[in-house]
């Protein structure tokens, strides 16, 4: 019988590796909800008698989604099967109507970009701050906002994400009274954000610990609509997310009349008990689980800072960038200036070499590997032993580095591009292929970007620059994972973009 992904799955958990990856139970489920059924088969029904209906619910569905309102502090929450991206996509057209402009940040997910081409919406991008050193985006700033909102008086929201995958926190509270003024709501991109409601509200009494970096949940601090992915800093299951809305500005009927088109007919119920079981136990334990869990991340934070090489990133990191707060459960290594002696050569290191040596050579699997860094996510279903298994490997790393002034040269996302028309326009284009050493300067017709985390380098409708195209190059050349080109079998790459015609010309020379 040929089962390949079953296959793979079991080839990938007896290798014996520890996930510093989502999801956050870390596979470990019936350890940390032991009452949850352990055969799933037994709770995967449809909906059938007293069992409610997802998309109109009125009984037990409905009851959940209320109490998890009240833990939330929100005036609804919505269980969302389909993950955090049909989320996004429901509230940005929850906002927006076909055409409409919006002022989103450059970094969002490929979702948010997915919502602006099927509503044809005109971005207005903001591009966070950019850390040199990192090689990494820092916070969107209030200023910024306030600058774009002047001067585009006709947007219909704000969309941005905090936390950024690297664990950075803009200053939502600001940014949610600037929106408001201008009357329009902020959406928050808080899929990374999920646990912040539980660590910032435990009984810092009977904790060890002075810990004060625990960002505010964006739902506490004005934002009109929240998103967050339960599975990724919380033990759930893969696609179980969550979004909270607390607005005076959101058509409430109209968003779950998006909800319901973007959400599956046949919802799972699995993924419904296992939110349900998540929330609960989240908010009854928090003082139990989350206060070891920051013992945790407090203990080995000050063991990681002293690697000599290897540099953790930290809160103070972004102070330059708009850092309004940061997530210490991101464990950021930076390896920027690091390098090792191979054959009598010294070798710069990169992001993608040390995720490959911690998997291979200890065990260790990281959530993403980056041209500068490597992202290890923890959570309340990381034990101790985790954690010094990973700080050992670091260590041992760590010892065999030297400091060199070269570094992986990678600026992805830094700047721009020049837009020449709409994402929904480009991709309706007629469109070619041409090698990749005759597509600087002609117009893109198709997004190309790193993934994880999915930031577009280019969108469709964007021009191709020498700039753009050697940000490209650099990230092929350090072995990331480069969507959106086209590889022959030879090797030759390719890039699709728009097919120029006189109209095309007339727009160029616009």
């Amino acid at each position: 019988m040929e089962q390949p992904i079953l296959n793979g799955l079991n080839a990938y958990n007896t290798e014996g590796c520890y996930p510093w990856h989502m999801p956050g139970h870390k596979r470990r489920l019936n350890t940390i909800f032991p009452d949850m059924v352990e055969n799933p088969f037994l709770i995967d029904v449809t909906e059938v008698g007293e069992l409610d209906e997802f998309h109109d619910p009125h009984g037990i569905i409905l009851e959940a989604m209320n109490r998890a309102a009240q833990v939330y502090g929100s005036h609804k929450s919505y269980y969302l099967v389909n993950g955090s991206t049909c989320g996004i996509m429901a509230a940005l057209s929850a906002t927006c109507r076909p055409g409409d402009k919006l002022i989103v940040a450059r970094n969002c997910h490929k979702s948010v970009y997915n919502a602006i081409r099927l509503l044809q919406l005109r971005p207005i991008y903001m591009m966070p701050e950019w850390n040199e050193d990192l090689g990494m985006f820092g916070g969107i700033s209030p200023e910024q906002v306030k600058k774009l909102l002047k001067q585009n008086t006709d947007v219909k929201c704000v969309m941005l994400v905090s936390p950024t995958y690297e664990g950075v926190v803009s200053d939502v509270e600001k940014i949610a009274k600037l929106s408001h003024k201008a009357g329009v709501p902020l959406i928050v991109d808080e899929a990374h954000g999920a646990h912040f409601e539980f660590m910032s509200n435990v009984n810092e009494t009977i904790s060890t610990t002075n810990y004060k970096n625990i960002p505010d949940p964006a739902i506490r601090l004005g934002a009109d609509l929240v998103i967050e992915s339960l599975h990724k800093t919380l033990p759930a299951m893969t696609q179980c997310a969550i979004l909270h809305e607390k607005s005076t500005f959101v058509d409430t009927q109209r968003l779950e009349e998006y909800l319901s088109i973007y959400q599956s007919t046949s919802p799972s119920y699995v993924f419904m008990a296992t939110m349900e079981a998540c929330i609960e136990k989240m908010h009854y334990e928090r003082d139990g689980l989350f206060i070891i869990y920051k013992e945790l991340l407090s203990e080995y934070r000050k063991k990681f800072a002293q690697l000599t090489h290897i540099h953790m990133v930290e809160e103070n990191d972004f102070k330059k960038q708009s850092a309004y707060g940061y997530d210490d459960g991101k464990l950021v290594f930076c390896v920027n200036g690091c390098g090792y002696e191979k054959e009598g050569q010294i070798v710069p290191l990169n992001g993608v070499k040390l995720g490959r040596i911690l998997h291979e050579e200890y065990g260790q699997v990281m959530e993403m590997a980056s041209g500068n860094y490597v992202i290890a996510m923890t959570s309340v279903a990381d034990s101790k032993e985790a954690f010094e298994a990973l700080y050992q490997a670091m260590e041992a790393i760590d010892e065999q580095l030297i400091d060199i002034e070269e570094t992986a040269d990678t600026i992805l996302y830094k700047t721009l591009p020049e837009k020449k028309m709409n994402i929904a326009e480009a991709r309706e284009h007629k469109r070619q292929d041409v090698p990749f050493e005759d597509a600087i300067g002609k117009i893109s017709g198709e997004y190309i970007y790193v993934y994880p985390p999915g930031i577009p380098i280019v969108t469709p409708g964007e021009v191709l620059s020498p700039g753009v195209m050697q940000e490209v190059k650099r990230a092929l050349e350090g072995n990331l994972n480069v969507k959106g080109l086209i590889m022959d079998p030879k090797g030759k790459i390719y890039i699709n973009v728009i097919r120029e015609n006189r109209w095309l010309s007339r727009i160029q020379r616009r």
